[in-house]
């Protein structure tokens, strides 16, 4: 079954994209993609949940995919994500819904769990886990450890990302959504994107093992990119002072049921990483998927599906409403 046909919720400041599988009245999942991700990363979750039962929702964020893309760089501040969330449930007659995010979308439910409180009934987070608030802005903690060619901190730079990744998107996914090469540690190298990119396209963007979906998937992030622009995905890193700062009165727990799915294989966001969670995250339950990198749900759907609908049926079911 394809993917589905997009529908355009007015969210007030924007048009928000939104494609669904289930029946009307089923409980809801609302599925946030990460970056260089759009709605279309859900495409072997939604019918899966369909199927269990659930209200799949998966939505393009603002500034991704068929969703509008503002240029101003705060129109992609947290509450402004947070927001969309909001105003997409109130479109859809939603009082509450369970937050499912990877990558940056983790970043994002996590985030709403807090703001959103008594609306967010769950979460689920892929790669993603919930950190506490760290002690100095994270961009001068990147710089500190990586230097400025860390992508969180050379994306700081008005104009720089865009122009090179807006040269070839289609060449961006190619390099990008592969499996983990086998023995590749962790190192500072592996945060310097753009130089990677840039070294990658003057190589005439060969193709390279490990690709983790088809060349007619590849197709489809690339066309996406081609209509929005890569602005709005570079903006939400341009974010994360104001963010951090934004966010300096919430607190660090979360005190809905959540599940944490880590992967064996992710160098950026491994499953260590989530273990100071127990101490803020009282309902929790973690599960790692072996031998998947960070692009779990095109590497192992069957097994993200799999986790994902047994907690789902143990955790809301139809108790949901």
């Amino acid at each position: 079954m394809g993917f589905p046909n997009a529908r355009i919720i007015d969210a007030g400041e924007v048009k928000i994209a939104i494609y669904e599988r289930g029946a009307a009245n089923a409980p809801p999942v609302l599925l946030l993609h990460g970056w260089p991700e759009i709605a279309y990363s859900w495409k072997h979750q939604m019918q899966a949940l369909a199927e269990a039962g659930y209200r799949a929702i998966a939505l393009d964020l603002r500034g991704f995919g068929h969703s509008d893309a503002p240029r101003n760089v705060a129109a992609y501040r947290i509450d402004k994500l947070v927001g969309d969330i909001e105003a997409v449930l109130g479109a859809l007659g939603l009082r509450e819904v369970v937050l499912c995010g990877h990558d940056w979308g983790g970043i994002i439910v996590w985030h709403a769990a807090r703001m959103l409180e008594n609306r967010v009934r769950g979460i689920i987070s892929i790669c993603t886990p919930h950190m506490r608030r760290p002690p100095a802005d994270p961009i001068e903690i990147f710089k500190h450890r990586h230097g400025d060619d860390h992508y969180f901190v050379a994306f700081q730079k008005p104009g720089i990302a865009e122009t090179i990744l807006e040269q070839d998107p289609l060449a961006v996914f190619k390099m990008l959504f592969r499996r983990t090469p086998p023995a590749t540690k962790p190192s500072s190298d592996m945060y310097y994107l753009l130089n990677h990119l840039q070294t990658y396209l003057e190589a005439g963007a060969p193709k390279l093992p490990g690709q983790v979906m088809s060349d007619e998937d590849l197709q489809v992030y690339a066309g996406a990119y081609t209509h929005s622009g890569f602005h709005g995905g570079v903006n939400l890193y341009r974010n994360t002072t104001a963010n951090y700062n934004f966010t300096a009165d919430l607190s660090d727990g979360i005190s809905q049921p959540s599940l944490m799915i880590s992967t064996a294989d992710d160098l950026f966001l491994p499953p260590e990483m989530a273990n100071p969670m127990t101490d803020m995250v009282p309902d929790l339950e973690r599960i790692t998927i072996e031998a998947c990198g960070h692009w779990a749900m095109w590497e192992k759907p069957d097994e993200i599906n799999t986790a994902m609908i047994k907690w789902l049926n143990r955790k809301m079911g139809q108790r949901y409403f």
